[in-house]
């Protein structure tokens, strides 16, 4: 049935994307040891400009082959088109803007980072098209294997390169490597011929062009701040930034983005039978809130901990910024499906309202705090905006499904009281045991882990039973999946 589908697509999906991100923060906590806080600093400034450039000129062809009931040659061809003129054109802007960026900054380091970085959106828009057949049937599992393919390979690379240079360039081949890989592993599972052809522009831009302004509004609104406080604080600063943002958010949107991803196509096939359509969004928002709540909850509860063994004394300004982020995360968790929805029902413009929303709230509040309160005025900013986007969120998943918003936060009750025990049991252990040393930190947080993870689960399968073991939930679907792999796949599939 779709359900199991969705739920062994997203399963695959988040397993190499959360393998990738956690070699990421891996990456990053190793290579803290090797740059200075002023390295990451430089480095954030060339990614922050790729990924506004990239999200100014960013054509989601997939999203828009993905509604569509047959797929064409023509759509295909043109799409590939459509890609590879993006990523030339994205490279080449990168590179123009690299000297005007060393002069503003006052660093001619970026003007080699930034135009090595440009390699990146070239490498991305020359993947081969025919990987959308593989997300059309809902199989993400190619997809998860080029990416744990990618991360694995890059991680190797950057440490490497790190631990023989000590050069900030360490982090320009761990952002550059995984697209090069993935744009040669596409074309290995999904091979393509390239034909180049704009005959079907017009019906590819009716879809993605709105999706792309969506996107423009959402990267300037998170990326804009980036500049904001390396501009208005200090390099350092915005290494404390960049690395508490990237340590808080990153674990969560590697379970996230997985979900969401199986998610639209998924909506996208039942979106004209409305009462199937809530009942699907409903279970995906809960397996979200499932999976991320206490990760969330986790990184805020352990930030001190984990900054100390980690990073080390000259990174405990991180501490604060984990905290604020990954409350925003946990509360974000209610809202986060929404984008999936607004997807598989072509309302993209309510998306474009929200992100423009968040967009003029976010610049002037982190300009504000930055300017008058340095780094955690810059946090509060942040916290600002992002509470704004999330109840945003919730009245457009309303407005386009007809669910109430008190249903939207009640939905996942047994997550959020099974978290808040998690929490509670993590703030009491990590209070109660030492943490001078890195030995007595490594235990602190194995014996904290443990602790709360057994008690996250025992309370949540207590609340379940509680609750009559209702067939459409989280809990329901693990342990049929869990039942399906003992038994070779023989079980029976849930329903959707």
């Amino acid at each position: 049935m779709l359900a199991r589908k969705v739920f062994a697509s997203s399963a695959f999906l988040t397993g190499s994307r959360f393998l990738g991100r956690g070699l990421d923060i891996l990456a990053a906590l190793v290579m803290a040891r090797f740059l200075s806080p002023a390295d990451f600093g430089v480095v954030t400034i060339g990614l922050a400009a790729l990924m506004v450039l990239e999200s100014f000129t960013e054509l989601p062809v997939e999203d828009a082959l993905l509604r569509e009931k047959e797929l064409l040659r023509e759509d295909v061809n043109t799409a590939f088109t459509l890609s590879a003129l993006r990523g030339l054109g994205v490279g080449a802007l990168l590179c123009a803007a690299a000297v005007p960026l060393a002069m503003i900054y006052d660093d001619n380091r970026l003007i080699l980072l930034i135009c090595l970085l440009g390699i990146a959106p070239i490498a991305r828009g020359l993947r081969s098209p025919m990987m959308v057949r593989f997300a059309r049937d809902v199989n993400y599992k190619p997809a998860a294997m080029i990416d744990a393919t990618c991360r694995t390979t890059s991680f190797v690379m950057a440490v490497a390169v790190a631990w023989y240079t000590e050069s900030y360039l360490a982090l320009v081949i761990l952002s550059v490597t995984p697209a090069i890989i993935e744009m040669i592993a596409t074309h290995v599972l999904a091979p393509y011929r390239p034909h180049f052809t704009l005959s079907k522009m017009r019906f590819i831009l009716s879809f993605a062009g709105q999706v792309t302004i969506s996107r423009v509004l959402a990267t300037l609104s998170s990326e804009g701040d980036r500049f904001i406080v390396g501009g208005f604080v200090s390099k350092a600063a915005l290494g404390f930034f960049s690395m508490g943002r990237s340590v808080a958010t990153t674990a969560s949107w590697s379970i996230a983005m997985p979900l969401l991803a199986v998610m639209y196509p998924g909506l996208a096939q039942i979106r004209h039978d409305p009462a199937r359509f809530r009942r699907s969004y409903l279970r995906g928002q809960a397996m979200v809130v499932f999976a991320i709540l206490p990760l969330s909850l986790a990184l805020g509860v352990l930030a001190d901990p984990l900054v100390r063994l980690a990073l080390g004394e000259e990174w405990l300004p991180v501490v604060p910024v984990m905290q604020a982020l990954s409350a925003l995360n946990a509360a974000a968790t209610f809202s986060m499906p929404a984008h999936s929805l607004g997807m598989a029902t072509g309302q993209i413009r309510q998306m474009i309202w929200r992100e423009l929303a968040t967009l003029v709230v976010s610049i002037p509040a982190v300009t504000f705090g930055a300017i008058h309160y340095g780094l955690i005025g810059a946090v509060v900013g942040r916290l600002l905006a992002g509470l704004v986007h999330t109840g945003m969120s919730l009245q457009m998943v309303t407005r386009l499904s007809d669910i109430p918003i008190t249903r939207q936060l009640i939905n996942p009750w047994r997550s959020v009281l099974a978290s808040a025990v998690f929490a509670a049991v993590l703030f009491i252990v990590s209070q109660t045991m030492p943490g001078g040393n890195w030995v007595e930190l490594v235990t602190l947080l194995a014996v904290a882990g443990i602790a709360a993870g057994i008690s996250y689960i025992a309370a949540h399968l207590a609340l379940w039973k509680l609750a009559g073991t209702p067939g459409d939930s989280p809990e329901h679907f693990l342990i049929d999946l869990l039942q399906s792999v003992l038994r070779g796949g023989n079980a029976a599939p849930a329903q959707s």
